[in-house]
């Protein structure tokens, strides 16, 4: 053990730090004593756990502190956090292969491209690596097997595109994203119908409500919100009455929530966009019935911005964990009502298909199922 200041004589110990095997002299002050070799001890434990546990190293090493405690005598000799801070991320570190400067350089070591079960993984990897598909075959084939697939990419635990330095502006990067699903998904399942979740496009919308500085007269004014919630409500209706709906709400708007009004018709009433997210009469309007399995992937990682070889070993364990579920369904050990989880997008999903059979059967018109869709579609958090 060398240290900075004080005496530097060493203390030789086993491989495990439990017993010490020889020590050199000390200066007459110094003591090799127990205190040396408990603050050995727990270095290498709290390095041991770095590298082999997936939490956060600050939570390791909390729980290092919390177990400390059972012994107060000791206690106080504890390394600070600051002391190990370095030597830990460096252990956990070396659980993985070091980044190449490029992808094409990229080397995905045998035990990474297979799941746990042994089982092919990594089951297409073009030639320079820019394309990487990990999946089963007997998962692919239970996903094939599904008639609605639901997609995203709202993920916390990797950059997201446009951030990484020497990428052009970010604000390039999502222009072209925002026209690229459509084309992608109708171009490689030609004749399936492609649509948009209703939630990300009240996203496009309030970030537009923003940008015009609505944004506090749309939380504090009433009638204000009331405007905009129609407008985006408006997306529950048949497609051939948006139009003159848009124009019948918009008759009297004036300054910013005419040109709110008028960035709608120009951005969102296009031709091949409006059908995208229209969902009259589509059965599951939002895909935010997912985000529980974002919200347990993100809880997972323990952090954001993971490296390629910490997300993949992610998800080699979300496989695993996927793999057991679908075992334990098939011998009858889990049953459809062990996995029903009741949440409030299915309760809205019935209130918003109700409302949409009385308007269809000339119960409501045009304003006032307007004004029930915008009352019963929940607020979006964090605007």
């Amino acid at each position: 053990m060398k240290v900075k200041s004080g005496c530097r004589g060493p203390v030789y110990t086993n491989l495990e730090v439990n017993t010490v095997l020889r020590t050199a002299p000390h200066a007459e002050t110094c003591t090799a004593d127990d205190c040396i070799l408990y603050k050995m001890e727990k270095r290498n434990t709290l390095k041991r756990h770095a590298r082999e546990e997936t939490k956060p190293v600050p939570q390791i090493y909390n729980e290092g502190c919390s177990n400390a405690s059972t012994s107060l005598e000791t206690a106080g000799q504890l390394p600070t956090f600051k002391s190990v801070k370095s030597a830990r991320y460096r252990s956990r570190a070396k659980r993985f292969p070091p980044l190449p400067a490029t992808r094409q350089q990229l080397e995905i070591p045998a035990h990474c491209r297979v799941t746990k079960s042994g089982r092919q993984f990594l089951m297409y990897n073009n030639v320079n690596n820019s394309v990487l598909i990990f999946c089963t075959e007997e998962n692919l084939r239970e996903l094939a097997g599904q008639s609605v697939w639901c997609m995203d990419g709202t993920f916390k635990i990797v950059p997201e595109c446009g951030s990484v330095r020497g990428c052009p502006s970010a604000a390039n990067y999502h222009l072209r994203l925002r026209d690229c699903p459509y084309p992608c998904s109708a171009g490689t399942f030609p004749g399936v119908l492609v649509q948009d979740c209703y939630f990300h496009f009240c996203q496009v919308v309030l970030r537009k409500v923003a940008d015009l500085e609505l944004r506090t007269r749309y939380l504090h004014e009433a009638e204000i919100k009331k405007i905009i919630k129609m407008l985006m409500a408006t997306a529950f209706l048949p497609l051939a009455e948006v139009p003159d709906a848009v124009d019948l709400h918009g008759r009297d708007v004036t300054g910013s929530v005419a040109a709110l009004f008028e960035y709608f018709r120009e951005e969102c009433m296009t031709c091949n966009r409006m059908p995208l997210w229209n969902v009259y009469h589509v059965e599951t309007s939002t895909n935010n019935h997912l985000e529980v399995w974002h919200f347990k992937m993100n809880r997972q990682a323990g952090r954001r911005h993971l490296s390629f070889y910490e997300l993949l070993r992610l998800l080699i364990d979300e496989q695993g964990s996927t793999a057991t579920l679908i075992q334990q369904v098939i011998s009858g050990c889990v049953t459809v009502n062990d996995l029903r989880v009741k949440n409030k997008y299915e309760e809205v999903q019935l209130r918003l298909t109700a409302l949409t059979a009385e308007y269809d059967g000339g119960t409501h018109a045009i304003e006032q199922f307007l004004k029930a869709i915008a009352y019963d579609v929940p607020e979006l958090v964090n605007f």
